[in-house]
């Protein structure tokens, strides 16, 4: 991971989340090659982490149950919620790639599906 400091601050240069490996692979395959071909993904500890006015810093863990652990700590019911939003946001991002991305992207029309609607 790359950083950049200015002024007493630092910036990550990233990339600090790897969004999407499927995407990188099914490229890459399709090339008869592997990511791990071109580049070595290391995990970061912690993956990304906030900085707060108060001066204090929230680290954002990698790991759905310990994230929906520090939304249950900080707000209770707010775990239950995350994991009822993680269980929609599943349903909608194996739609999307199973068919939704693939389409040629010729007419607004192509991105209306009911499904998203779930």
């Amino acid at each position: 991971c790359r950083t950049w400091s200015s002024g007493g601050y630092s910036f990550d240069m990233g990339p600090s989340w790897y969004w999407m490996p499927d995407v990188f692979d099914d490229f890459f395959a399709s090339f008869g090659r592997k990511t791990s071909d071109f580049y070595d993904l290391r995990r970061l500890d912690p993956p990304y982490r906030l900085f707060l006015d108060n001066g204090r810093t929230l680290d954002i863990p990698d790991r759905v149950q310990d994230m929906e652990a520090l939304f249950e700590r900080t707000e209770p019911g707010a775990g239950k919620q995350f994991r009822a939003f993680m269980q929609q946001a599943q349903y909608k991002y194996s739609v999307a790639m199973s068919d939704y991305v693939k389409r040629p992207s010729l007419r607004l029309t192509e991105f209306m599906d009911l499904r998203m609607l779930r």
